[in-house]
């Protein structure tokens, strides 16, 4: 399970060098771990760990760990307790294999949003406050392998969005990640997003992260789960 964790590690931590670089944040990465040299923007970790075998203090002397400061143990190995963190979400790695049946989604194919328009109206559905929809900034839209999907209730281009997903594909894995689904089907939103993910990344395996019922709504899917994930925050 290892080298797939490390596959949907590295994923996740190459999206948050992009958030975090289109907010002007510098950033550095190795095989230890990914980390930011300020604070990122809300909801995303200043350092994802990209091996089981980082400490600590490892990962905290590469930010700034005063009051804020989150952390991603994508092995969920770190304790973080003693430096006044809390752990503040236990998660867990999903990943649907390319030999998975597809299970099928009903309803209308999931477009791309490509305009600064279309990502304004995309954030303003998928963010849970208003201070979260200017997190995602329209130059994500020309990062490589990034691909922001919408779905709408009619064939209408103005219609509302209702479903929404990102995905991130990096060399051997594409990410699916930033889901939302306004009607609250959690389940119906993975199984069309996932199925979205494999087309535009060429049928690549799908990795993500989720806690709590997103888990699953990714197994309903068709994802395995493959293993813990910690967020810490001081």
């Amino acid at each position: 399970m290892t080298d797939r964790i490390a596959l949907a590690a590295r994923n996740n931590a190459l999206w948050c060098d992009a958030v975090a670089r289109s907010h002007g944040v510098a950033c550095t990465r190795d095989h230890l771990a990914w980390t930011a040299s300020t604070r990122t923007p809300p909801y995303y970790p200043d350092a994802v760990t990209l091996s089981p075998d980082v400490g600590e203090y490892d990962v905290l002397a590469r930010v700034d760990d005063s009051d804020g400061c989150s952390v991603k143990d994508s092995w969920a190995r770190l304790d973080l307790s003693m430096e006044d963190f809390a752990r503040l979400v236990l998660g867990e790695w999903v990943w649907l294999d390319p030999s998975a049946p597809a299970v099928p989604a009903p309803g209308a194919a999931w477009q791309r949003i490509t305009t600064p328009d279309e990502l304004a109206a995309w954030a303003q559905a998928w963010a849970s406050d208003p201070d979260a929809e200017t997190i995602l900034r329209p130059t994500l839209l020309e990062e490589p392998g990034v691909h922001v999907l919408g779905w709408r209730a009619s064939d209408d281009p103005g219609s509302p969005l209702t479903s929404g997903a990102i995905v991130n594909v990096t060399g051997e894995v594409a990410g699916l990640g930033n889901l939302f689904a306004l009607d609250g089907d959690l389940e119906a939103a993975w199984r069309a997003a996932a199925e979205a993910a494999r087309a535009v990344s060429g049928g690549l395996p799908v990795v993500g992260w989720e806690a709590g019922a997103s888990v699953d709504a990714a197994v309903a899917a068709g994802c395995e789960r493959i293993g813990p994930l910690s967020v810490w925050l001081k």
